[in-house]
């Protein structure tokens, strides 16, 4: 196995915040259901043929399904047949489940091949009519320089300019504005010093510009950000130094400013999400341990205040904004940071409103280190590493949708909100650019 290429899935096993996933307030739906059905009768019966290392992720993730309170260990080789590795163990801890008893198994499909070859761990971002593509792996564990769309409509890819950055970063801060995709940092595989590239691609021109540069030495997906609707909000980091402010980028404008120092000490990995009129940060890591408070920043007056406790233990961990609350679920604590090794993966949560700064419990669900949720309007979608659970709001419920019987859903993949359906754009496969999953 490539050594680099296997650096990288190691250390995404051990983190959360390592996808890019589209802002779900901007999403308008434009693929009908007609369309998606046709498709998947199409592709019924189609497998990947997947490589070893989706085997290794996938297990990963469903060797974690405990039911009981009592704690569980799981050891992954990640190692290969080389050995040169030790192997990885996930504990995992799963508290009065409600997981639905027979799985609901929503549609998988596959989509096309990405023109560029195999492309995993990508970062992606829908812009109401496709999905905008920025760097990745290749099948080596390179970094990626170059970009790519898909459109889900006509199952159609097609090349973009190149970025303006160097081809050694992974791991950027990428959102979409309503007229342009920003990407922002990154991180050099292997490790090294952080870059502070950012760069701003424009759909309807074809065409990148370089954006004003900020003191963003050390911005990666890793960091607390979101988009407000007319400001990207982003905490750099540098090892927990506490006079790193976080800043605001106004990309009309095309300048920078600093927000106030936050009542709370630096993080990465943590839960970052936009209520319309605040954003709430909640948990995360310094680096050394794992973090159980929060606190909200309002653009409008400027300042910030520390939100209520919360009933969850301390962990990393992603959220999403539902409308009225940030529902927090899963994530985990401890273990090394480089393997992932002897690492908790937790399986409660809770949610959070901040009108009246109170939390709630929510059900227990499945545990995994490394669940990427989005929201769809009516439910929460958690994807890690070849399948997905989904949390019904409503009813206090979590549906085992478990994995795709295309092979569709296999590592690697980022997923994204179209408003109708969710793409899983990446694939370690030569035959698929990554999936379509329709929940069910």
């Amino acid at each position: 196995m490539n050594n680099q290429l296997e650096s990288r899935i190691r250390a995404h096993l051990s983190s959360l915040d390592d996808v890019g996933v589209a802002d779900p307030a901007i999403v308008a739906a434009s693929v009908g259901r007609a369309v998606r059905r046709a498709r998947n009768r199409r592709r019924i019966g189609v497998g990947v043929v997947s490589l070893g290392l989706v085997s290794i992720a996938t297990v990963a993730v469903w060797t974690t399904r405990t039911r009981d309170t009592r704690v569980a260990s799981s050891v992954i080789d990640t190692a290969g047949s080389s050995g040169s590795q030790p192997p990885v163990t996930i504990r995992t801890t799963t508290t009065s489940s409600s997981l639905a008893t027979d799985p609901e198994t929503g549609a998988w499909s596959m989509i096309a091949a990405d023109p560029r070859g195999v492309t995993s761990l990508p970062s992606v971002v829908w812009t109401g009519t496709e999905a905008i593509v920025v760097g990745g792996l290749d099948q080596d564990g390179r970094p990626r320089s170059d970009a790519a769309a898909y459109d889900p409509a006509d199952d159609t890819w097609r090349t973009l300019a190149g970025p303006q950055w160097g081809a050694d970063l992974v791991d950027r801060v990428v959102v979409w504005t309503g007229t342009e995709v920003l990407a922002i940092g990154g991180e050099p595989v292997g490790g090294g010093q952080l870059k502070s590239g950012a760069s701003a691609y424009n759909p309807e021109r074809d065409e990148w510009r370089v954006m004003a540069a900020p003191s963003l030495s050390f911005v990666t997906s890793r960091s607390p950000f979101a988009w407000t609707g007319s400001e990207l909000l982003v905490w750099p980091w540098q090892n927990g130094d506490p006079s790193i402010v976080p800043l605001a980028y106004d990309p009309v404008a095309d300048v920078w400013r600093q927000l106030p120092l936050p009542p709370v000490v630096p993080r990465q990995q943590s839960g970052s999400s936009w209520s319309g009129t605040e954003w709430i940060i909640w948990g995360g890591t310094t680096g050394v341990a794992e973090l159980a408070d929060g606190a909200a920043y309002d653009p409008a007056t400027n300042s910030w205040r520390v939100i209520a406790e919360s009933p969850l233990s301390a962990r990393r961990v992603r959220t999403v904004w539902t409308g009225s609350e940030m529902v927090v679920a899963a994530g985990s604590s401890g273990g090394d940071r480089e393997t992932g090794n002897g690492e908790m993966a937790l399986a409660d949560g809770a949610a959070y409103d901040p009108v009246t700064d109170t939390w709630r419990a929510i059900a227990s669900g499945l545990a995994h280190p490394g669940f990427v949720p989005l929201w769809t309007g009516s439910h929460v979608v958690m994807f890690a590493k070849g399948g997905a659970v989904v949390y019904d709001v409503a009813a206090d419920r979590w549906i085992d949708t478990c994995c795709s019987e295309s092979g569709g859903g296999g590592g690697g993949a980022a997923p994204v909100w179209t408003g109708s359906t969710v793409l899983l754009i990446g694939s370690y496969d030569t035959r698929s650019g990554g999936s379509v999953f329709d929940p069910p």
